[in-house]
């Protein structure tokens, strides 16, 4: 039997908002043009709980035209599966304010990214922090802010709801009990 390792820990919403301020707060080095793109991504990642991947390719411009959806947008996700996706206007203004474009860096880029600013703000080694972390944030804050696994299971585009009990496993598990699939 293999050793498996230990769960690292999820940073709390309290680290999550540091790291934000930190991001919004932190100068620019030297030639970085890049700061502003992978705030952008840090926000679709933690606050519309997207994949990485679906994260650099987001297109704002691709609205749900019809009214009653605004708010909503197409993503091209993992499989080339495409499905609609919430995403907040405070979020879209910060991209539009930023100039955001898809695909203006890469997830290695936004991987060192994260790292540098866990070493900045000496978060603890086990405290996990890489881009996907930021998507199981999501997941669990909604999941134990009273979110069903269906529909979490949907928001984040799983094709079965296990998956998505394995994003919040380890987390509160009295509060997690309430939710279970019907």
């Amino acid at each position: 039997m293999k050793n498996k390792k230990p769960l690292k820990q999820l940073p709390s919403q309290q680290l999550l908002n540091q790291v934000h301020d930190y991001l919004v707060n932190r100068k620019n080095k030297r030639h970085e043009s890049k700061k502003w793109i992978h705030y952008c991504l840090f926000l679709l990642c933690w606050k519309a709980g997207l994949r990485v991947s679906e994260a650099l390719s987001f297109d704002y411009n691709l609205e749900h035209p019809a009214l009653e959806y605004k708010g909503l947008y197409l993503l091209r996700g993992k499989g080339s599966k495409e499905r609609y996706v919430y995403v907040a206007p405070e979020i879209i203004k910060v991209l539009k304010s930023h100039n955001w474009k898809p695909n203006q860096t890469n997830r290695f880029n936004f991987f060192e990214f994260l790292r540098e600013a866990k070493e900045s703000l000496n978060i603890p080694k086990n405290v996990e922090f890489a881009p996907h972390t930021l998507r199981r944030c999501f997941a669990t804050y909604n999941a134990i802010g009273g979110m069903p696994l269906p529909v979490l299971q949907k928001v984040l585009g799983h094709a079965n709801v296990r998956t998505t009990a394995l994003y919040v496993k380890g987390s509160n598990l009295e509060n997690l009990l309430k939710f279970k699939p019907i």
